[in-house]
Protein backbone atom coordinates (compact mmCIF):
# COMPACT_ATOMS: atom_id res chain seq x y z
CA UNK A 1 0.00 0.00 0.00
CA UNK A 2 1.11 3.56 -0.66
CA UNK A 3 -0.39 6.95 0.12
CA UNK A 4 -0.52 9.82 -2.40
CA UNK A 5 -1.83 13.38 -2.35
CA UNK A 6 -4.36 14.71 -4.83
CA UNK A 7 -5.30 18.35 -4.33
CA UNK A 8 -4.02 18.32 -0.73
CA UNK A 9 -6.06 15.20 0.17
CA UNK A 10 -4.41 11.85 0.87
CA UNK A 11 -5.56 8.62 -0.78
CA UNK A 12 -4.35 5.02 -0.56
CA UNK A 13 -3.46 2.79 -3.54
CA UNK A 14 -2.05 -0.71 -4.01
CA UNK A 15 -4.61 -3.24 -2.74
CA UNK A 16 -5.32 -6.84 -3.74
CA UNK A 17 -9.10 -7.10 -4.20
CA UNK A 18 -11.21 -10.18 -3.41
CA UNK A 19 -14.90 -10.96 -3.84
CA UNK A 20 -16.92 -11.54 -0.65
CA UNK A 21 -19.48 -14.33 -0.69
CA UNK A 22 -22.06 -13.42 1.91
CA UNK A 23 -22.84 -10.32 3.90
CA UNK A 24 -21.91 -8.68 7.15
CA UNK A 25 -18.89 -6.83 8.51
CA UNK A 26 -17.93 -9.67 10.87
CA UNK A 27 -17.89 -12.23 8.05
CA UNK A 28 -15.89 -9.83 5.85
CA UNK A 29 -13.13 -9.40 8.45
CA UNK A 30 -13.04 -13.13 9.22
CA UNK A 31 -12.69 -13.97 5.51
CA UNK A 32 -10.03 -11.27 5.01
CA UNK A 33 -7.97 -12.54 7.97
CA UNK A 34 -8.23 -16.09 6.65
CA UNK A 35 -6.97 -15.06 3.19
CA UNK A 36 -4.18 -12.97 4.75
CA UNK A 37 -3.12 -16.03 6.77
CA UNK A 38 -2.86 -18.05 3.54
CA UNK A 39 -0.51 -15.42 2.09
CA UNK A 40 1.71 -14.65 5.08
CA UNK A 41 4.64 -13.69 2.87
CA UNK A 42 2.71 -10.63 1.65
CA UNK A 43 2.39 -9.32 5.23
CA UNK A 44 -1.15 -8.02 4.86
CA UNK A 45 -2.14 -5.93 7.89
CA UNK A 46 -4.88 -3.63 6.59
CA UNK A 47 -7.93 -3.76 4.34
CA UNK A 48 -10.54 -1.62 2.61
CA UNK A 49 -14.06 -3.08 3.04
CA UNK A 50 -16.76 -2.70 0.35
CA UNK A 51 -20.25 -4.19 0.14
CA UNK A 52 -19.34 -7.26 -1.90
CA UNK A 53 -15.54 -7.19 -1.87
CA UNK A 54 -12.50 -6.14 0.12
CA UNK A 55 -8.97 -5.05 -0.67
CA UNK A 56 -5.96 -6.33 1.29
CA UNK A 57 -2.89 -4.18 1.73
CA UNK A 58 0.42 -3.99 3.56
CA UNK A 59 0.93 -0.80 5.56
CA UNK A 60 4.34 0.15 6.95
CA UNK A 61 4.61 1.44 10.51
CA UNK A 62 2.65 0.72 13.68
CA UNK A 63 -0.17 3.17 13.05
CA UNK A 64 -2.57 2.56 10.16
CA UNK A 65 -4.07 5.78 8.83
CA UNK A 66 -7.73 5.67 7.81
CA UNK A 67 -7.13 6.99 4.29
CA UNK A 68 -9.79 6.73 1.58
CA UNK A 69 -9.08 4.26 -1.22
CA UNK A 70 -8.43 6.05 -4.54
CA UNK A 71 -9.91 3.16 -6.54
CA UNK A 72 -13.12 3.22 -4.45
CA UNK A 73 -13.32 7.01 -4.72
CA UNK A 74 -13.42 6.73 -8.53
CA UNK A 75 -15.89 3.83 -8.85
CA UNK A 76 -19.22 5.57 -8.20
CA UNK A 77 -18.91 8.50 -10.61
CA UNK A 78 -17.06 6.65 -13.39
CA UNK A 79 -18.51 4.32 -16.01
CA UNK A 80 -19.37 0.77 -14.91
CA UNK A 81 -16.38 -0.81 -16.66
CA UNK A 82 -13.06 0.89 -17.39
CA UNK A 83 -9.28 0.46 -17.22
CA UNK A 84 -6.55 3.06 -16.99
CA UNK A 85 -2.87 3.88 -16.48
CA UNK A 86 -2.16 7.07 -14.54
CA UNK A 87 1.07 8.96 -13.85
CA UNK A 88 0.97 10.10 -10.19
CA UNK A 89 4.62 11.23 -9.92
CA UNK A 90 7.87 10.99 -11.89
CA UNK A 91 8.50 7.54 -10.38
CA UNK A 92 4.93 6.44 -9.64
CA UNK A 93 2.48 4.85 -12.10
CA UNK A 94 -0.89 3.44 -11.05
CA UNK A 95 -3.01 0.86 -12.87
CA UNK A 96 -6.72 0.72 -12.05
CA UNK A 97 -9.28 -1.66 -13.57
CA UNK A 98 -13.01 -1.80 -12.75
CA UNK A 99 -15.50 -4.28 -14.19
CA UNK A 100 -19.20 -3.66 -13.59
CA UNK A 101 -18.48 -1.40 -10.58
CA UNK A 102 -16.24 -4.10 -9.07
CA UNK A 103 -12.51 -3.49 -8.69
CA UNK A 104 -10.52 -6.23 -10.45
CA UNK A 105 -8.25 -8.38 -8.21
CA UNK A 106 -5.00 -6.98 -9.65
CA UNK A 107 -6.67 -3.75 -10.75
CA UNK A 108 -5.24 -1.48 -8.04
CA UNK A 109 -1.46 -1.73 -8.39
CA UNK A 110 1.35 0.85 -8.53
CA UNK A 111 4.80 0.72 -10.14
CA UNK A 112 7.98 2.78 -10.13
CA UNK A 113 8.35 2.86 -13.93
CA UNK A 114 6.12 3.31 -16.94
CA UNK A 115 7.43 0.11 -18.53
CA UNK A 116 6.32 -2.00 -15.55
CA UNK A 117 2.93 -0.30 -15.49
CA UNK A 118 2.51 -0.80 -19.25
CA UNK A 119 3.31 -4.50 -18.90
CA UNK A 120 0.76 -4.92 -16.10
CA UNK A 121 -1.85 -3.05 -18.14
CA UNK A 122 -1.25 -5.36 -21.10
CA UNK A 123 -1.57 -8.39 -18.81
CA UNK A 124 -4.95 -7.23 -17.49
CA UNK A 125 -6.20 -6.49 -20.99
CA UNK A 126 -5.15 -9.94 -22.19
CA UNK A 127 -7.25 -11.65 -19.51
CA UNK A 128 -10.49 -9.88 -20.45
CA UNK A 129 -11.97 -7.77 -23.22
CA UNK A 130 -12.03 -4.03 -22.55
CA UNK A 131 -13.85 -1.39 -24.55
CA UNK A 132 -11.27 0.88 -26.21
CA UNK A 133 -13.50 3.90 -25.45
CA UNK A 134 -13.25 3.17 -21.71
CA UNK A 135 -9.44 2.91 -21.64
CA UNK A 136 -7.62 5.93 -20.19
CA UNK A 137 -3.89 6.64 -20.50
CA UNK A 138 -2.61 9.69 -18.57
CA UNK A 139 1.09 10.25 -19.29
CA UNK A 140 1.58 13.17 -16.87
CA UNK A 141 0.44 14.16 -13.39
CA UNK A 142 -1.54 17.06 -14.89
CA UNK A 143 -3.39 14.70 -17.24
CA UNK A 144 -4.19 12.37 -14.30
CA UNK A 145 -5.50 15.25 -12.17
CA UNK A 146 -7.62 16.45 -15.09
CA UNK A 147 -9.12 12.96 -15.47
CA UNK A 148 -9.84 12.67 -11.71
CA UNK A 149 -11.50 16.11 -11.62
CA UNK A 150 -15.19 15.72 -10.80
CA UNK A 151 -14.95 11.92 -10.39
CA UNK A 152 -13.48 11.61 -6.88
CA UNK A 153 -15.91 10.83 -4.07
CA UNK A 154 -13.99 9.55 -1.00
CA UNK A 155 -15.89 6.70 0.63
CA UNK A 156 -14.37 3.39 1.79
CA UNK A 157 -11.29 3.85 3.99
CA UNK A 158 -8.32 1.78 5.08
CA UNK A 159 -8.79 -0.15 8.35
CA UNK A 160 -6.57 -2.37 10.46
CA UNK A 161 -6.95 -6.07 9.68
CA UNK A 162 -6.52 -6.98 13.37
CA UNK A 163 -7.64 -4.04 15.57
CA UNK A 164 -5.94 -3.98 18.97
CA UNK A 165 -8.00 -3.62 22.15
CA UNK A 166 -6.16 -2.62 25.29
CA UNK A 167 -7.49 -1.28 28.59
CA UNK A 168 -4.06 0.19 29.30
CA UNK A 169 -4.20 2.21 26.09
CA UNK A 170 -7.70 3.39 27.00
CA UNK A 171 -6.54 4.53 30.46
CA UNK A 172 -3.54 6.31 29.01
CA UNK A 173 -5.76 7.98 26.42
CA UNK A 174 -8.18 9.27 29.04
CA UNK A 175 -5.31 10.60 31.15
CA UNK A 176 -3.85 12.41 28.17
CA UNK A 177 -7.22 13.99 27.36
CA UNK A 178 -7.71 15.19 30.95
CA UNK A 179 -4.20 16.63 31.06
CA UNK A 180 -4.73 18.37 27.75
CA UNK A 181 -8.00 19.90 28.92
CA UNK A 182 -6.38 21.26 32.06
CA UNK A 183 -3.50 22.69 30.07
CA UNK A 184 -5.91 24.25 27.62
CA UNK A 185 -7.70 26.28 30.27
CA UNK A 186 -4.36 27.43 31.71
CA UNK A 187 -2.85 28.53 28.42
CA UNK A 188 -5.92 29.58 26.49
CA UNK A 189 -5.40 33.32 26.96
CA UNK A 190 -1.73 33.15 26.01
CA UNK A 191 -2.40 31.07 22.90
CA UNK A 192 -5.19 33.42 21.83
CA UNK A 193 -2.78 36.37 21.92
CA UNK A 194 -0.29 34.44 19.81
CA UNK A 195 -2.94 33.56 17.23
CA UNK A 196 -4.13 37.14 16.91
CA UNK A 197 -0.56 38.39 16.49
CA UNK A 198 0.07 35.78 13.79
CA UNK A 199 -3.12 36.75 11.97
CA UNK A 200 -2.07 40.40 11.96
CA UNK A 201 1.35 39.44 10.58
CA UNK A 202 -0.19 37.32 7.81
CA UNK A 203 -2.60 40.14 6.89
CA UNK A 204 0.29 42.64 6.64
CA UNK A 205 2.29 40.29 4.40
CA UNK A 206 -0.73 39.60 2.18
CA UNK A 207 -1.37 43.32 1.78
CA UNK A 208 2.28 43.97 0.91
CA UNK A 209 2.29 41.18 -1.70
CA UNK A 210 -0.91 42.50 -3.25
CA UNK A 211 0.50 46.02 -3.48
CA UNK A 212 3.67 44.65 -5.11
CA UNK A 213 1.58 42.67 -7.59
CA UNK A 214 -0.46 45.74 -8.57
CA UNK A 215 2.72 47.80 -8.96
CA UNK A 216 4.38 45.11 -11.10
CA UNK A 217 1.42 44.92 -13.48
CA UNK A 218 1.38 48.69 -13.90
CA UNK A 219 5.13 48.81 -14.59
CA UNK A 220 5.25 45.73 -16.79
CA UNK A 221 1.87 45.20 -18.55
CA UNK A 222 3.37 42.36 -20.64
CA UNK A 223 2.80 40.12 -17.61
CA UNK A 224 -0.95 40.55 -18.08
CA UNK A 225 -1.39 41.48 -21.76
CA UNK A 226 0.20 39.80 -24.78
CA UNK A 227 2.32 42.10 -26.96
CA UNK A 228 1.29 40.44 -30.23
CA UNK A 229 3.47 42.61 -32.49
CA UNK A 230 6.63 41.28 -30.82
CA UNK A 231 5.84 37.76 -32.05
CA UNK A 232 5.50 38.76 -35.72
CA UNK A 233 8.09 39.47 -38.46
CA UNK A 234 8.57 42.85 -40.14
CA UNK A 235 6.31 43.45 -43.18
CA UNK A 236 9.28 43.09 -45.56
CA UNK A 237 10.21 39.71 -44.07
CA UNK A 238 6.58 38.55 -44.23
CA UNK A 239 6.34 39.63 -47.90
CA UNK A 240 9.61 38.02 -48.99
CA UNK A 241 8.13 34.68 -50.12
CA UNK A 242 5.18 36.45 -51.76
CA UNK A 243 7.47 38.63 -53.88
CA UNK A 244 9.54 35.61 -54.88
CA UNK A 245 6.39 33.71 -55.93
CA UNK A 246 5.08 36.66 -57.99
CA UNK A 247 8.39 37.24 -59.76
CA UNK A 248 9.07 33.56 -60.51
CA UNK A 249 5.59 32.56 -61.72
CA UNK A 250 4.55 32.98 -65.36
CA UNK A 251 1.05 34.27 -66.21
CA UNK A 252 0.36 30.97 -67.98
CA UNK A 253 1.64 27.50 -67.06
CA UNK A 254 0.78 24.42 -69.15
CA UNK A 255 -2.17 26.36 -70.54
CA UNK A 256 -3.52 27.26 -67.07
CA UNK A 257 -3.89 30.98 -66.27
CA UNK A 258 -2.53 32.25 -62.94
CA UNK A 259 -5.48 33.52 -60.89
CA UNK A 260 -4.30 34.10 -57.30
CA UNK A 261 -1.23 34.34 -55.09
CA UNK A 262 -2.07 34.80 -51.41
CA UNK A 263 0.41 35.09 -48.52
CA UNK A 264 -0.86 34.51 -44.97
CA UNK A 265 0.24 32.78 -41.77
CA UNK A 266 -0.18 29.35 -43.42
CA UNK A 267 2.27 30.08 -46.25
CA UNK A 268 1.68 30.80 -49.95
CA UNK A 269 -1.60 29.86 -51.66
CA UNK A 270 -1.58 29.76 -55.49
CA UNK A 271 -4.46 29.10 -57.91
CA UNK A 272 -4.82 28.75 -61.70
CA UNK A 273 -7.89 28.84 -63.96
CA UNK A 274 -8.31 26.25 -66.70
CA UNK A 275 -8.10 27.58 -70.25
CA UNK A 276 -9.35 25.99 -73.44
CA UNK A 277 -7.00 23.25 -74.58
CA UNK A 278 -5.24 22.82 -71.22
CA UNK A 279 -4.82 19.24 -69.90
CA UNK A 280 -6.73 18.58 -66.64
CA UNK A 281 -4.23 15.84 -65.76
CA UNK A 282 -1.17 18.00 -66.38
CA UNK A 283 -1.44 20.91 -63.94
CA UNK A 284 0.99 23.57 -62.66
CA UNK A 285 3.69 22.48 -60.19
CA UNK A 286 5.67 24.71 -57.79
CA UNK A 287 8.62 23.51 -55.67
CA UNK A 288 7.74 19.92 -56.66
CA UNK A 289 4.22 20.40 -55.24
CA UNK A 290 1.59 19.52 -57.82
CA UNK A 291 -1.63 21.55 -57.78
CA UNK A 292 -4.91 19.73 -57.17
CA UNK A 293 -8.36 20.29 -58.63
CA UNK A 294 -10.73 22.14 -56.30
CA UNK A 295 -14.47 21.49 -55.92
CA UNK A 296 -14.83 23.22 -59.27
CA UNK A 297 -12.48 21.43 -61.72
CA UNK A 298 -11.86 24.70 -63.57
CA UNK A 299 -9.65 25.78 -60.63
CA UNK A 300 -6.37 24.10 -59.60
CA UNK A 301 -4.60 25.24 -56.44
CA UNK A 302 -1.83 24.43 -53.97
CA UNK A 303 -0.40 25.71 -50.68
CA UNK A 304 3.32 26.00 -49.90
CA UNK A 305 4.03 25.91 -46.18
CA UNK A 306 6.86 28.14 -45.02
CA UNK A 307 8.41 28.16 -41.53
CA UNK A 308 7.75 31.21 -39.40
CA UNK A 309 10.15 34.02 -40.22
CA UNK A 310 12.29 35.59 -37.54
CA UNK A 311 10.67 37.99 -35.09
CA UNK A 312 11.08 41.72 -35.60
CA UNK A 313 13.73 43.73 -33.71
CA UNK A 314 12.70 45.78 -30.67
CA UNK A 315 10.21 48.53 -31.56
CA UNK A 316 8.60 51.18 -29.36
CA UNK A 317 4.94 52.15 -29.54
CA UNK A 318 4.09 55.56 -30.99
CA UNK A 319 0.99 57.62 -30.24
CA UNK A 320 -2.26 56.53 -31.88
CA UNK A 321 -2.62 59.86 -33.72
CA UNK A 322 0.93 59.67 -35.08
CA UNK A 323 0.44 56.05 -36.20
CA UNK A 324 -2.82 56.99 -37.97
CA UNK A 325 -1.17 59.89 -39.79
CA UNK A 326 1.81 57.81 -40.95
CA UNK A 327 -0.40 55.00 -42.25
CA UNK A 328 -2.62 57.45 -44.16
CA UNK A 329 0.45 59.22 -45.58
CA UNK A 330 1.74 55.86 -46.85
CA UNK A 331 -1.66 55.28 -48.49
CA UNK A 332 -1.64 58.73 -50.12
CA UNK A 333 1.77 58.14 -51.67
CA UNK A 334 0.56 54.83 -53.07
CA UNK A 335 -2.69 56.20 -54.46
CA UNK A 336 -4.55 53.40 -52.68
CA UNK A 337 -7.60 53.14 -50.39
CA UNK A 338 -7.22 52.61 -46.61
CA UNK A 339 -9.78 51.23 -44.16
CA UNK A 340 -8.54 51.65 -40.55
CA UNK A 341 -10.55 50.76 -37.44
CA UNK A 342 -9.18 51.28 -33.92
CA UNK A 343 -10.48 49.03 -31.15
CA UNK A 344 -10.99 49.95 -27.51
CA UNK A 345 -8.04 49.12 -25.22
CA UNK A 346 -8.08 45.55 -23.89
CA UNK A 347 -9.24 45.25 -20.27
CA UNK A 348 -8.75 42.38 -17.83
CA UNK A 349 -9.99 41.72 -14.31
CA UNK A 350 -7.30 41.40 -11.65
CA UNK A 351 -8.29 39.93 -8.29
CA UNK A 352 -7.52 42.53 -5.60
CA UNK A 353 -7.38 40.75 -2.26
CA UNK A 354 -7.01 44.02 -0.37
CA UNK A 355 -10.27 45.48 -1.70
CA UNK A 356 -11.77 41.96 -1.85
CA UNK A 357 -13.04 42.49 -5.38
CA UNK A 358 -11.87 42.34 -8.98
CA UNK A 359 -10.14 45.48 -10.27
CA UNK A 360 -10.13 46.34 -13.98
CA UNK A 361 -6.67 46.79 -15.52
CA UNK A 362 -6.45 48.34 -18.99
CA UNK A 363 -3.66 47.73 -21.51
CA UNK A 364 -1.59 50.88 -22.21
CA UNK A 365 -1.96 50.37 -25.96
CA UNK A 366 -4.72 49.99 -28.56
CA UNK A 367 -5.02 47.74 -31.58
CA UNK A 368 -6.10 48.84 -35.04
CA UNK A 369 -7.29 46.63 -37.90
CA UNK A 370 -6.37 47.98 -41.35
CA UNK A 371 -6.88 47.04 -44.99
CA UNK A 372 -5.24 48.56 -48.08
CA UNK A 373 -7.07 48.07 -51.39
CA UNK A 374 -6.99 49.49 -54.93
CA UNK A 375 -3.20 49.16 -54.91
CA UNK A 376 -1.38 49.66 -58.22
CA UNK A 377 -0.10 46.29 -59.41
CA UNK A 378 3.40 47.58 -60.07
CA UNK A 379 3.77 48.83 -56.49
CA UNK A 380 2.85 45.54 -54.86
CA UNK A 381 5.62 43.57 -56.54
CA UNK A 382 8.39 45.93 -55.40
CA UNK A 383 10.38 45.78 -52.15
CA UNK A 384 9.98 49.53 -51.56
CA UNK A 385 6.35 49.25 -50.40
CA UNK A 386 7.12 46.74 -47.67
CA UNK A 387 10.33 48.50 -46.62
CA UNK A 388 8.23 51.65 -46.12
CA UNK A 389 5.86 49.65 -43.92
CA UNK A 390 8.84 48.54 -41.80
CA UNK A 391 9.41 52.18 -40.86
CA UNK A 392 6.02 52.42 -39.08
CA UNK A 393 6.60 50.95 -35.58
CA UNK A 394 4.46 48.00 -34.49
CA UNK A 395 2.75 47.66 -37.89
CA UNK A 396 1.85 44.02 -38.59
CA UNK A 397 1.24 42.64 -42.10
CA UNK A 398 -0.84 39.45 -41.89
CA UNK A 399 -2.18 38.90 -45.43
CA UNK A 400 -1.29 39.78 -49.04
CA UNK A 401 -3.97 38.87 -51.59
CA UNK A 402 -3.10 39.18 -55.29
CA UNK A 403 -6.15 37.92 -57.22
CA UNK A 404 -7.20 38.72 -60.78
CA UNK A 405 -4.49 41.41 -61.03
CA UNK A 406 -5.87 43.24 -57.98
CA UNK A 407 -3.97 43.40 -54.70
CA UNK A 408 -5.12 43.99 -51.09
CA UNK A 409 -3.07 44.06 -47.90
CA UNK A 410 -4.42 43.38 -44.41
CA UNK A 411 -2.97 43.57 -40.94
CA UNK A 412 -2.91 45.21 -37.52
CA UNK A 413 -1.20 48.19 -35.94
CA UNK A 414 -0.55 48.87 -32.24
CA UNK A 415 -0.10 52.28 -30.64
CA UNK A 416 -0.13 54.04 -27.29
CA UNK A 417 -2.86 56.50 -26.36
Amino acid sequence: MRSIKIKKKEYAIGFWWQILEGKGRKQLFEKARSVAEDFKDRKYNCLVPRKQQYGLGSCEGDKIKRLPSLACALVERSTDTWIGMFCLADDLWWICAVSKKTIVAEGDQFFSSRAEAQAHLASLKSMSSWNKDNEYICETMDESLSHFDGLLKPSERVQALNPEHSNLKLIIGVAVILTACAGWYMWDGYQQDLREAEQRRIAREARQKELQKQETVQKDPEQLFAMAWKETPLPSAFAHEFLRAVRNTEPYTLGWELSSIVRDADGIYMAWLHQEGADFTNRPTVNEINSTLSAKPELADLTINYPETEKRPEQHLIQKGVATARLYELTRNLGAKLNLTWQAPETKKLDNKILKKAVAVTAPWVKGEWKLSALPVGVTIEDALFTAMDSIPCLVLSKIDFTNNQCTLEGQIYASY
